[in-house]
């Protein structure tokens, strides 16, 4: 019973690992090639990679996030924090007004970001922060 266990977990893992390494969305490294366009915003492609490589990487991320907000993973945009991401409604988003420069934020460069991705942001929010 325990081995068939065991394999099954096996072959569950083995079967995520090779899933995941099948994407049609090219790997990003460098947060200033991320474009957004003016609508239809993926998260996948934009959002995910934006986050990750912006926010994540320096502070917000696993296993110990500033101020205890992860943003490198969908739903903790709307958990971790009320307010965080409020679909549909940039203006009570908390990550728009900050990226915006609306609400102080303690540390980073947000003078740095291009006004494409702030604006992207504000437009993935729009339409509905989809997890696409």
């Amino acid at each position: 019973m325990r081995r068939s266990i065991v394999r099954s977990a096996i072959a569950a893992a083995a079967a995520t690992l090779s899933v995941a390494g099948c994407s049609d969305t090219p790997t990003v490294t460098d947060p200033n090639t991320i474009v957004f366009p003016d609508s239809l915003v993926s998260y996948r492609a934009h959002v995910d990679p934006f986050l990750t490589l912006r926010c994540g990487g320096p502070c917000h991320a696993a296993p110990d996030p500033v101020g205890g907000i992860d943003l490198t993973v969908y739903q903790n945009l709307f958990f971790d924090r009320p307010n965080l991401v409020v679909a549909g409604l940039p203006d009570e988003s908390l990550l728009c007004q900050v990226l915006e420069r609306l609400i102080g934020h303690p540390a980073g460069n947000l003078e740095t970001i291009p006004s494409n991705q702030v604006t992207g942001i504000r437009t993935w929010v729009r339409e509905g922060a989809l997890n696409n």
